[in-house]
């Protein structure tokens, strides 16, 4: 018989026939492979069913010859087409079993003939259903959960009238269909034993219910969570199911207290790192030692939770409230940070701590729901240390790593095509591009703007504000188009779609520059006088090594901030970035000099664009704004260019105020997690560079 392209062959005798690999020809024809045999031998007379490709025209009579093992082991005139039943008629109860394997698994996948309807109409034909899988709740979609009861583990198919898919595996007795079953499917176990019947139960809850009433512990078996779970890692689905049911309904977090008590505990943060991992904050008070294990739970989740992941910290807090309870106090670090990078692939919203007693049973604790945008997830992983607990081995084997992830999340969440709206005409053919980014502070840009067009370089140039808290976007829209029409100075307001960081505001900047140089200025930069731009443009134009420019700054009494970046190491041995001359007189005679520097910093960096965009511009893998600067500067020394710092340019610098007010670096150890990644990146490197350069 022949379904779509696939031609079946029932030989009898074929104890008479050969060893070997099956091949057919049709009319001296050779079919290609691929092709598939199977031998039935129910011990009265055997006989080969062999299954081909084949998609020409076949007419009864036709001359075939199996060859086996490259001899023709059979000839014969091809035979009149039957029917699928009166094919499966054909074969007993035992024959028919082992047909339906061989059709359903090594003719659906070798033969590619999954999607082949015949085929499935014959499996069909040959199924004698004697088992009943029941569905649990009414879907979601096409997401529906089955209960297939006690049936050894493997790979489930769905026999449908349209063909054979694989669905996945059963996890304690629950199978997740992705789709929805046609009428009449079949469902065929691991190891295609006999088929199972699909059943719809009456008055059934919808899943998002059934999910959300075993959260809370009014589940009855069997179990959907542990199913949903188990494919939420490949079904998208299932996991959004799954976080839903947790955030509308979330448990109440709890926690172990009572001082008069042996044990407390407690789970303060657990976030996913939206990377397929979970941060952890907790403590636990056991003086008495009477827990031996901690596991990590979610919805079908058992994490054993290791000792040696665990990084201990001291709490103020916790020593103060237990230091007279009668059983004994929190002892001297009962705080614990973790970060675990693969115990989290569907993202859960809300995680419990379950601590295993010694002489049996458990207490188990709640964490507030855990699941938020990536930047906030990062803020709490920042703050949840002090940084006196900060040490090196903390910060980069649990703080860096879960930072590190939520940061790269959180750029994905802010990217996005910003919005440009230009004010006044553009300048034509400027020479440099100015690129200010904006974030929530607003004092010192009326100044800026004023100073700018005071100055006919600065009025000359291309100014471009980059606005990178959106939520002000109507305020700044506003003061800009109204300072641009004051002072007849053409200025471009560059709107991101959030907040993404210093890096990703100054190089969306610079992808809408329109000059041959970048010059890259905080908003809280205003010059001390004219003729600063000019004076840096000149000094790299005299040198073609020069790629970038750092012009002196100043604090507002009148010392110097800036007379080019250099680099020290810590006590810890860790580079930190310095500035020469830092809190020098502002004449100090070694300002004065004009001289080539190891880097200079991004509150006023002039560079060649052709060289900053080679080098890839800024990185945005330091958080909110520290290091980006001086990890420029080392790119585009590794790239062959020099730096110079330039002190005919002169402007006053009322340092980090727009940063203070970032939740992300405020209160936070994002500058020391940005510090470790820029030593981990350049230590050689600098060491070389600050071996050609004296001290500070």
């Amino acid at each position: 018989m022949t379904t779509n392209g696939l031609l079946l062959l029932d030989i009898a005798g074929a104890e008479a026939l050969p060893a070997g690999v099956a091949r057919l020809t049709i009319d001296g024809a050779p079919l290609p492979p691929p092709s598939a045999s199977l031998l039935l031998d129910d011990g009265a007379s055997p006989r080969l069913v062999h299954a081909t490709r084949f998609r020409g025209a076949l007419r009864p009579g036709m001359a075939a010859v199996l060859h086996l093992g490259g001899t023709a082991a059979a000839a014969f005139a091809m035979p009149a087409p039957v029917t699928f039943a009166d094919f499966a008629a054909g074969f007993g109860s035992n024959e028919r079993a082992a047909l339906l394997r061989f059709l359903a698994a090594t003719c659906a996948s070798m033969l590619r003939a999954a999607a082949d309807p015949g085929l499935a109409a014959l499996c069909r034909a040959l199924a004698a259903p004697r088992g009943v899988a029941r569905r649990l709740a009414r879907p979601v979609g096409e997401l529906s959960a089955w209960h297939v009861g006690a049936v050894p583990d493997g790979l489930w198919r769905l026999l449908t009238p349209t063909g054979i898919r694989a669905t996945g595996t059963a996890t304690r007795g629950v199978l997740v269909l992705d789709a929805a079953p046609p009428p009449g499917a079949l469902l065929l176990p691991p190891g295609l034993r006999a088929p199972m019947r699909l059943a719809v139960p009456a008055d059934q809850l919808s899943l998002t219910a059934l999910v959300r009433h075993e959260l809370a512990g009014q589940g009855a078996a069997p179990a959907v969570l542990p199913a949903l779970a188990a494919c939420a890692t490949r079904d998208p689905r299932a996991a959004a199911l799954l976080r839903q049911a947790q955030l509308l309904a979330p448990a109440r977090a709890t926690r172990v207290e009572d001082a008069a008590g042996p044990v407390g505990a407690g789970l303060d943060i657990a976030v996913s790192d939206h990377g397929g991992g979970v941060f952890l904050c907790g403590w636990l008070r056991d003086p008495l030692g009477l827990v031996t294990a901690m596991d990590l739970r979610g919805p079908g989740i058992d994490h054993a939770l290791p000792d040696d992941a665990l990084h201990r910290v001291a709490r103020p807090d916790l020593v103060e409230r237990f230091a007279r309870a009668p059983l004994g106090d929190a002892g001297g670090r009962p705080g614990f940070l973790a970060h675990l990078p693969a115990a989290d692939p569907a993202r859960t919203a809300q995680w419990r701590l379950a601590l295993h007693l010694a002489g049996g049973g458990s207490i188990e604790v709640t964490a507030p729901p855990g699941l938020m945008p990536a930047a906030a997830a990062r803020d709490l992983v920042l703050r949840a240390a002090h940084p006196s607990a900060a040490s090196a081995t903390l910060l980069d084997d649990c703080l860096a790593p879960a930072a590190a992830s939520l940061h790269r999340a959180a750029l994905r969440e802010a990217a996005g095509a910003p919005e440009v709206i230009a004010f006044e005409a553009p300048v034509a053919a400027p020479r440099a591009s100015l690129i200010v980014p904006l974030y929530r502070n607003l004092r010192f840009l009326r100044f800026q703007l004023a100073a700018f067009a005071r100055d006919p370089q600065t009025r000359a140039a291309d100014l471009i504000y980059v606005l990178d808290s959106p939520e002000q976007r109507h305020e700044v829209e506003h003061l800009l188009r109204g300072m641009a029409a004051m002072l007849s100075q053409p200025i471009r307001l560059v709107v991101m779609p959030r907040n993404g960081g210093y890096a990703m505001a100054c190089n969306a900047g610079a992808a809408v520059a329109r000059a041959p140089a970048l010059l890259f200025l905080n908003s809280d930069v205003l010059p001390a006088g004219s003729g600063w731009l000019g004076a840096m443009l000149r000094r790299m134009g005299r040198d073609r090594r020069l790629v970038a420019v750092g012009p002196r700054l100043i604090f507002d009494d009148g010392s110097i901030q800036h007379a080019g970046l250099l680099f020290r190491r810590g006590e810890d041995g860790v580079w930190l970035n310095d500035h020469y001359c830092k809190g020098f007189p502002r004449h100090h005679a070694d300002a004065q000099r004009a001289r080539r520097v190891p880097a200079v910093t991004g509150a006023a960096l002039l560079a060649r664009r052709n060289a900053f965009e080679a080098a890839g511009g800024f990185c945005t893998d330091y958080i909110v704004g520290d290091f980006e600067d001086s990890d420029l500067c080392l790119k585009l020394r590794a790239a062959g260019g020099e730096i110079a710092y330039e002190p005919a340019a002169e402007l006053f610098h009322f340092e980090r105020q727009s940063i203070a007010l970032h939740d992300g670096h405020a209160r936070t150890l994002a500058g020391v997690v940005n510090r470790r990644l820029h030593h981990r990146r350049w230590d050689g490197a600098i060491a070389a560079l600050m071996a050609r350069f004296p001290a500070a």
